[in-house]
């Protein structure tokens, strides 16, 4: 165990694989959902940050090894296209990923690899 908690061992049959892939392919399905959900989030988060409490927590939290970490997780789990700005309704790095996705010469095969379906199918 270290300073800062417990470590966990992660393998592949213990689902933190697919828990973090299935977060991915919700964030590429739901965008516009995903958005709100993280600027929800980071308003009550920088408001929780302006109490004493939320102060001193992130007092404590400075040079965490585990928050680094943590961040690390959420930025490539996230595909790090969400955006703070509270504004941003469709991230624009999703914009810009459909647009790249658009020319890619095998096409069908990609998104059929990523997400498991053909282009097309309505998902029913």
């Amino acid at each position: 165990m270290s300073d800062e908690g417990p470590v966990f061992e992660a393998r592949e049959e213990d689902g933190l694989f697919a828990a973090l892939r299935q977060a991915q392919a919700l964030i590429v399905r739901y965008p516009v959902a995903a958005q709100a959900l993280f600027a929800a989030a980071v308003a009550e988060g920088r408001a929780y940050s302006a109490t004493p409490e939320g102060a001193a927590l992130r007092e404590r939290l400075k040079g965490s090894e585990l928050i680094r970490r943590g961040r690390v997780v959420w930025e490539v789990g996230t595909l790090n296209v969400l955006e703070e700005e509270p504004s941003t309704i469709l991230p624009s790095k999703v914009m810009d990923a459909l647009a790249r996705a658009a020319t890619v010469p095998d096409l069908e095969p990609m998104l059929t690899r990523l997400f498991g379906v053909h282009p097309g199918d309505d998902g029913t």
